[in-house]
């Protein structure tokens, strides 16, 4: 969840009105879903192959967030056995001071399913950016599928294909297109 107003005063929206609170923290929330899980994929594999736990996970968030985006640990266990039922992530148990402890690190699927999700959600924000009179740049390492919007990391040479959906990108590779 996006950190909630503390103290709204008592004159506020918030506080008064509570048709536009509810508004407001349901639309909060159906956006959170998708980015929570994006942000969790995303500082898992961050973690490399020996994986972090849970408690790491949530603080790395609040770190990388500068405290905005906050999930409590009542939200992120489910979600991370939904993960793991998606096979996008798997753990393993490690002892740590006596208690066992559970890392998760990324799977090869979680892997390509979260470039999925980088791509579109990078491509989504830089076009709808204009609409909210924000600025938004993509980088130039990266190029995004036109036709799925999968990431795809200018340096891998390997394939001129996109792997989501097979688009023969070798031209828009070869000019470094976006």
């Amino acid at each position: 969840m996006i950190k909630r107003i503390e103290n709204p005063g008592p004159k506020s929206l918030i506080a008064v009105d509570s048709k536009f609170k509810d508004y407001i923290e349901k639309f909060e929330s159906e956006i959170n879903r998708g980015i929570s899980t994006l942000c969790v994929l995303q500082i898992i594999k961050n973690s490399g192959e020996t994986g972090t736990y849970g408690y790491q996970i949530l603080k790395d968030l609040k770190d990388e967030t500068n405290n905005l985006l906050v999930i409590e640990e009542g939200t992120l266990y489910p979600l991370l056995r939904k993960l793991k039922d998606q096979e996008l992530i798997g753990f393993q148990s490690l002892e740590v001071d006596g208690r066992l402890r559970k890392n998760y690190f990324i799977t090869e699927n979680g892997r390509k399913v979260l470039n999925r999700m980088e791509g579109f959600y990078s491509i989504l924000t830089e076009a709808i950016s204009p609409l909210f009179d924000v600025n938004v740049k993509l980088m130039d390492r990266y190029l995004y599928c036109p036709d799925c919007a999968n990431k795809i990391d200018l340096s891998d040479k390997g394939s001129n294909y996109c792997e989501v959906c097979g688009k023969n990108i070798e031209e828009l590779k070869n000019r470094g297109m976006n």
